[in-house]
């Protein structure tokens, strides 16, 4: 099991779908657009983003012969399955967030699942790419200070700092409660609760006809 998301990359007047097996969280996609553009400056002809999105490793680093998909953290989704995908995300779990990045305008968009039980109160969330962006290079800078090079270490520094810790908490809290609200021990409680009321309602009667 992953953090399965689709990533549409929109450039130039085109758009470019995106698998990630392991992308569905908020700093992978600002992290890889910035590895992007960094390596976009070090090649030769001045190469699309949507190119270099598809030779991206785990790593960050530009594989010019793609190395087995299970190494690399991005695979291009053909166009004419995207619309499989949009059924799949739009019925199931099975894909946790749905994530845009729109260089033209600017806009880094997340969207949670609201299938996924973890998710269900998140919604969506919206980002200027340029801060963003500065914002991950930030995160480099205090990672590499501090000796933070695990991703997931990160995360949880990015997740602290723009808030979103308290929002992913607040989504689990909320499963949580509607899990045990669906759950046979809440059934229980609430079957006590109503048998109480049944047993009472007949001594407050009595009491009015003893009056």
């Amino acid at each position: 099991m992953g953090n399965r998301a689709v990533y549409c990359l929109k450039e130039a007047g085109k758009e470019t779908h995106f698998y990630a097996h392991y992308g569905a969280n908020s700093l992978s996609p600002l992290l890889r657009l910035w590895q992007a553009m960094e390596i976009q400056k070090q090649l030769p002809g001045n190469p699309a983003l949507a190119h270099i999105f598809g030779h991206l490793d785990y790593d960050g680093g530009y594989q010019e012969g793609r190395l087995p998909d299970g190494d690399m953290f991005f695979a291009r989704i053909e166009p004419g399955e995207v619309g499989a995908y949009e059924d799949t995300y739009a019925k199931g779990k099975q894909l946790e967030m749905w994530i845009t990045l729109d260089v033209e305008e600017n806009q880094c968009i997340l969207e949670y699942n609201p299938n996924c039980p973890w998710y269900h109160a998140m919604g969506s969330y919206s980002i200027d790419i340029d801060k963003g962006l500065e914002n991950v290079r930030r995160l480099l800078e205090y990672g590499e200070k501090n000796g933070i090079t695990d991703f997931n270490e990160l995360l949880a520094v990015y997740h602290n700092s723009t808030g979103l810790t308290e929002k992913l908490e607040d989504a689990r809290a909320s499963m949580r409660l509607s899990e045990y609200l669906d759950s046979p021990q809440a059934e229980e409680q609430r079957h006590r609760y109503r048998e109480m009321l049944e047993q009472e309602e007949p001594e407050s009667g009595q009491e009015e006809m003893e009056r």
